[in-house]
């Protein structure tokens, strides 16, 4: 019997890296987001691999899925696991690793294979504790617009600075006008508060004060004139390969949360002709740049998986400029995610991936609703057009995932 990787959904492996304790519990409605969406590794999924999930789809929604070209593997929930008959297991694959990730799947370990057990990832290590702090990412950041001169990238004076009290963040705004705080560890686009007055209002005050309280600092740094979001996708294979996947394009709101990603996006048709051409080179280039980087930084050593580097373009003085570093994922994304998914996109046809949150039941409804209004389409086995739910809607569900895709036009 082949070998299968376990995979567990687990996106507040921020949250427990910045607590610490192997018994960490997720807030309430974090934990619900996990719970529904728990089958989301199933986009890149081998037949062969486990889901660890405490509710399982039903046969109707499998059966739906792998209709429409997506590849089936097995759900178990944890004590299935640990009871599993069969010859072990290759990998286990959270979508990050925590202390109390570590705890979780410790009956799991054991039965996994060498190559698995030899990994960096096999244990927490203290010292990975850094490679998920946004201060990790500034001094990446810091490392590659140092030691690379290119009239394309981010000015030094416009990247964030590492502070630790109320009245530094008080004189950086005095200078700015505007900025964007964050806490050392969050997740998903949480973690930020966006400053855009003149004062800091008591709320937001209170949000510095507990982040300095629990975390030791904030990464404070100018509001920026976005223009696109993107990532730059790896894989760390061991500390001398690195594998560069490619350029997922996703969208944010106006506080920084995370909205959606884009299947098979077209870098350059979010610019005119004559940006795109300078601006395409010049990311292709830093891709090659940040993987070098990669090889000789902390990650490498430390880690091995996936791995996401948020950048972004944006204009400054009527110049589009490249923030190559916001920041490191050191986990799996909704980037890879897509990346994942294209292979089950047909090539002509451009893609949404999206996250849905509401009340317990609407998704349910959202979902049956879109389904019968946009049935799915496929030409060659690919998706042409169509709604497709990633995650099913259980009637008490507050939290769902779909992908949306329209035909060429």
């Amino acid at each position: 019997m082949e070998r299968g990787n376990i995979h567990y959904f687990n996106p507040t492996c921020e949250l427990a890296v910045a607590n610490g304790s192997f018994s960490y519990q997720p807030p309430l409605l974090l934990k619900e987001m996990e719970q529904d969406l728990s089958i989301l590794p199933i986009v890149f999924c081998e037949p062969s691999d486990h889901i660890l999930t405490g509710e399982k789809p039903s046969t109707t929604f499998v059966n739906k899925l792998s209709d429409n070209g997506l590849t089936i593997p097995n759900f178990k929930s944890l004590t299935e696991l640990e009871e599993y008959p069969g010859a072990g297991f290759n990998w286990l694959k959270p979508w990050g690793w925590s202390p109390a990730a570590h705890y979780y799947l410790k009956n799991l370990k054991q039965n996994c294979s060498s190559e698995f057990k030899s990994s960096p990832v096999f244990n927490w290590n203290e010292r990975q504790r850094p490679l998920f702090e946004r201060d990790t990412s500034l001094e990446f950041l810091k490392e590659i617009i140092t030691s690379r001169i290119d009239d394309s990238l981010i000015y030094k004076e416009l990247i964030g600075q590492k502070l630790f009290n109320i009245n530094e963040i008080d004189e950086l705004l005095t200078q700015c006008g505007q900025l964007v705080l964050k806490a050392p560890l969050s997740s998903s686009g949480r973690g930020i508060q966006m400053i855009r007055k003149s004062h800091i209002d008591n709320a937001k005050k209170q949000w510095i004060s507990g982040i300095l309280k629990h975390q030791g600092y904030i990464i404070a740094e100018p509001l920026l004139e976005k223009a696109i979001d993107f990532s730059f996708q790896y894989k760390i294979i061991s500390e001398t390969e690195i594998e560069y996947i490619g350029i997922s394009v996703f969208e944010t709101g106006s506080n920084g949360q995370y909205i959606r990603t884009l299947v098979n996006a077209d870098f350059c048709t979010f610019f005119n002709r004559e940006i795109n051409q300078h601006l395409l080179k010049k990311v292709n280039e830093l891709a090659l740049v940040l993987k070098d980087r990669l090889k000789v930084s902390k990650y490498s050593a430390l880690y091995c998986g996936f791995l996401g580097i948020d950048a972004m373009i944006f204009k400054h003085n009527g110049q589009y400029l490249i923030q190559p570093c916001v920041e490191i994922n050191c986990r799996m994304n909704m980037g890879i995610l897509a990346k994942s998914l294209e292979k089950y996109v047909h090539e002509d046809c451009k893609g949404k991936f999206e996250i849905f949150y509401d009340d317990r039941g609407k998704y349910n409804a959202f979902s049956t609703e879109k389904t019968n209004a946009e049935p799915v389409v496929l030409k060659n086995g690919k998706i042409y057009s169509g709604f497709l739910p990633i995650t099913e809607g259980q009637p008490n569900a507050r939290f769902g995932a779909y992908l949306s895709v329209e035909g060429p036009k």
